[in-house]
């Protein structure tokens, strides 16, 4: 029975995750899937640029660039193997700085459980969490800021499986000038699940708007204990109809998977799409829909 266990754990892990090398630590690898359908069409090259709620995820010292309230949300469709992936976040400015508080939740429900003799026992869900706690603030020229999070995974099968850990993320933004915006991430330092510690996460990136209306965006990650970079590249186009009426196009690679998307923006909503590829091929393509608010 245990090793069915161990079997059922790992499948699940593939299944939740966007890449899989052999020799890593794959703890939580819904960490490092990304949100947002603006930033996974750009690739996920996104550190130089995240600017609002999301930037929680993507780099908390950009939240400090939130004009007043900013409320965001994604839900991903078509994804293979019953998978789920939804996400929440919520950022507010306030004079000593912005704070923000986001939410994403992972996993596989209705999944079917056989004993080693191959007999029916019923079926059981898997389901991660993550919540993360941000400020950001405006340091001299600098933007800084960081994370606290609190990640959960549990298992409702016969033998039941839960866990609970913290971590902590931090990262700083820069205006080199109007054209250049540079990034740096550090996620995950120190982030443990029960007995399995999460691999840190560094990313250094930079968002170059040469024109009016454009922006190029890339990304260096490396994940520890890889040897290994990976690279992201995206690009945006914005057409504007009006002050208040604003039509994008977004093309990315993502580590060599592409993807690609649009936004509307209407008075203070964006309505964002991404269709993008996973890097396993058998997970295929997915969909990523995200509603943004503005106050």
């Amino acid at each position: 029975m245990l090793k069915k266990v161990l079997l059922v754990m790992i499948s699940l892990s593939l299944l939740t995750t966007p890449n899989l090398f052999a020799g890593d630590n794959h703890a939580m690898p819904m960490l490092r899937m990304g949100v947002g359908a603006r930033a996974l069409a750009m690739g996920g090259a996104y550190v130089a640029e995240a600017h609002d709620a999301s930037a929680g995820y993507w780099n908390p010292a950009g939240i400090a660039q939130i004009d007043f309230i900013h409320i965001t949300g994604m839900y991903a469709a078509s994804m293979s193997y019953d998978r789920q992936y939804n996400y929440f976040a919520y950022g507010h400015r306030f004079d000593f700085g912005a704070l923000g508080l986001s939410w994403i939740g992972a996993g596989v429900d209705e999944i079917k459980e056989y004993d080693n003799s191959g007999k029916f026992l019923g079926e059981f869900d898997n389901m991660d969490n993550v919540f993360l706690f941000s400020y950001g603030n405006e340091v001299g020229k600098f933007l800084v800021g960081a994370n606290f999070k609190v990640v959960t995974q549990k298992i409702d099968y016969s033998d039941s499986y839960s866990e609970t850990g913290v971590g902590f993320d931090c990262g700083f933004k820069f205006d080199a000038s109007d054209e250049i915006a540079l990034g740096v991430a550090f996620r995950d330092l120190g982030t443990k699940v029960g007995d399995d510690r999460v691999p840190a996460n560094y990313l250094f990136g930079a968002a170059i708007y040469p024109l009016y209306g454009f922006t190029f965006t890339t990304d260096v990650e490396k994940i520890e204990k890889r040897s290994e970079l990976k690279f992201h590249f995206g690009g945006e186009y914005t057409y504007e109809f009006s002050p208040d009426y604003f039509a994008s196009l977004r093309g990315g690679v993502s580590d060599g998977n592409f993807a690609i998307g649009c936004g509307l923006q209407i008075y203070k909503f964006n309505l964002d799409y991404a269709y993008i590829t996973e890097a396993e091929n058998f997970l295929g393509e997915n969909h990523r829909i995200s509603l943004g608010i503005t106050f």
